[in-house]
């Protein structure tokens, strides 16, 4: 759980309660990060304190309002920060996206959807990289952290544009082998044996 890390990054330096600490993370990633609601952020810390990682203590707030909960790192969760910094970052979810699943589900229509489909993907992230450009501009000179940010989303949305360039130049071929690979599900084969029931693939996908 990378969030949870960049809690206990921030616990290693002082004790903190869940509103300062997600206000923290914002501060230094950004918006991208604020996704990560109150409530989501107390979910991370009372995993982290069942699994040791982090103490809580009432601590009062002042202005006669209710105790805030405190947290304070513990030596596993020193531990268990110095194991996650010293590893390289890995992608939780392999190099699998939705647009690798849309590319999937429009080559049931043919080459010229695949295309649509990589043409609207590449009108949307070249807005996008026009946003970023512009916030990359804007930056002052000693904003080495935002600048920073902002090159790694421009470097993100790029490689998004080669991967939909890639599926672009091989529509054709794509679109000749995915239905091959589908025979079984397309000619309902899997339901004559043990496989999964008449809408069980269908439900499986939308889930995914």
């Amino acid at each position: 759980m990378p969030y949870a890390h960049a809690l206990l990054a921030l616990l290693a330096e002082r004790d903190s309660y869940a509103w300062s600490l997600r206000g923290a993370v914002e501060n230094v990633l950004g918006k991208d990060w604020s996704g990560a609601s109150r409530s989501h952020v107390y979910t991370i810390l009372k995993q982290l304190l069942k699994n040791g990682m982090i103490t809580a203590a009432p601590h009062p707030s002042g202005d006669h309002r209710p105790d805030i909960t405190m947290h304070a790192i513990t030596d596993a969760g020193r531990a268990e920060l110095a194991r996650w910094m010293a590893e390289p970052t890995t992608r939780a979810a392999g190099y699998r996206d939705d647009f690798q699943l849309k590319v999937m589900a429009a080559v049931l229509h043919g080459a010229a959807e695949i295309r649509r489909v990589c043409e609207v993907q590449r009108r949307a992230r070249l807005d996008e990289l026009q946003t970023l450009h512009a916030l990359r501009e804007a930056a002052p000179p000693e904003a080495g952290l935002t600048a920073w940010t902002v090159e790694v989303a421009i470097n993100y949305i790029n490689a998004d544009l080669l991967a939909v360039d890639a599926a672009e130049s091989r529509a054709d071929m794509i679109a000749e082998e995915v239905p091959k690979l589908l025979t079984p599900f397309l000619s309902g084969a899997e339901e004559s044996g043990s496989g999964p029931s008449e809408n069980g693939p269908k439900r499986s996908l939308e889930c995914a």
